[in-house]
């Protein structure tokens, strides 16, 4: 049967879909390779940095007394490169510094005109070599100065002249000394004791004021004009007078010790300054001979004279703890090429003292 017609409907209502993607597909099988490309050269960049340098840089700052284990350097596999010369006015103020001193340091010491070079147990001299001057324009009328010494006239220069007359010889202590000497009778003892044992049977004296004698009056007045020699007969000076008026060594100093050793060359004397102690007259300078030989101390000051001045009493002053040479100067003239006589067996010290006070009241043996 067929039934009733229904009602109309009503109108549709209008959906709008948005599409969405799908998952992506599987990927595809690979292209055929392309064409090569072109390169280029850009344009040169601007320098970098300068980058840090290769050794340790040193800085000194106040530093301490440390032991010389602290002041070694380590083991490096490349060389260690430490800093030049580094200038101090003394001893002390390098002293001062050792501990922020490498190994390796040289260090110049001003007061001395010294070289010096840290070593691992401290600081160790270094021999020089002959003086180059500065040369200068002198007026015409000044007098000129001495040769400077070079080291090829101690070596290989021409023998210096012999005097076959009466002679006072000078020599030198074998080792270098400080200011303490056990005054001069220490001093004049042990140059008496090294002559005797080298052979020489005159009397010798240290070449040092005392609190009561002055340089001059060490050799006895009828000697005052004989020629100084070394212990080889080299003429150093021409008289005993010569040395206290302001003259210059006659040639080249060669000043031997008893041990036979050239004080001027040998490095067992790295400072080539003798004490003495006086002015340059040869008086006694009482605030200056080391609290009359008997002072080592910092503190204390004795007069000596550089072997490179070209004079045996040149006037600088220096710590008495220094090692410098002691000359030993014959109080009385001897024949250079006469036979020699049987030497007296060594005196005592006490002995000794006798003999020294007998000369000091102008008996000369």
């Amino acid at each position: 049967f067929k039934g009733d017609k229904g009602e109309p409907g009503k109108d549709a209502v209008s959906v709008q879909y948005i599409p969405v993607p799908g998952p992506p597909g599987p990927p595809g099988a690979p292209g055929q390779p392309g064409m090569p490309g072109l390169s280029v050269v850009g344009a040169k960049g601007e320098p970098g940095a300068p980058g840090p340098t290769h050794f340790r840089p040193v800085t000194y700052a106040e530093p301490s007394f440390t032991s010389s284990r602290s002041a070694r350097t380590p083991d490096l596999d490349g060389p260690r490169i430490v800093p030049g010369a580094v200038t101090f006015q003394n001893l002390d103020a390098m002293a001062r510094m050792s501990s922020s001193s490498p190994v390796g340091t040289l260090a110049y010491i001003a007061d001395e005109e010294a070289m010096l070079v840290r070593v691992n147990k401290g600081w160790q001299y270094i021999a020089l070599g002959s003086l180059v001057p500065i040369p200068t324009d002198l007026p015409a009328t000044s007098e000129r100065p001495k040769p400077v010494f070079e080291s090829s006239n101690f070596l290989n220069g021409q023998p210096l002249p012999h005097m076959d007359g009466p002679v006072l010889h000078l020599a030198a202590l074998n080792e270098p000394q400080s200011g303490g000497m056990k005054g001069q009778r220490g001093a004049d003892y042990a140059c008496y004791r090294q002559a005797r044992r080298a052979g020489h049977k005159g009397t010798f004296r240290a070449f040092l004021t005392s609190r009561v004698q002055n340089l001059d009056s060490l050799v006895r007045q009828a000697d005052r004009k004989t020629p100084v020699v070394n212990i080889k007969g080299d003429v150093l000076f021409n008289s005993w007078q010569d040395i206290f008026n302001g003259s210059f060594f006659a040639q080249q100093p060669r000043i031997y010790s008893f041990s036979g050793k050239n004080i001027v060359t040998d490095l067992n004397w790295p400072q080539k300054y003798v004490w003495h102690g006086a002015l340059a007259n040869g008086e006694r300078d009482v605030d200056r001979y080391c609290e009359g030989w008997e002072s080592e101390g910092r503190e204390s000051v004795g007069m000596a004279s550089s072997l490179e001045s070209g004079k045996l009493l040149g006037q600088e002053p220096h710590s008495c703890f220094h090692r410098f040479a002691v000359l030993c100067i014959e109080v009385s003239s001897t024949t250079h090429n006469r036979r020699r006589r049987r030497i007296e067996p060594l005196l005592s010290p006490s002995e000794y003292a006798e003999l020294a006070d007998a000369i000091a009241r102008g008996y000369f043996p």
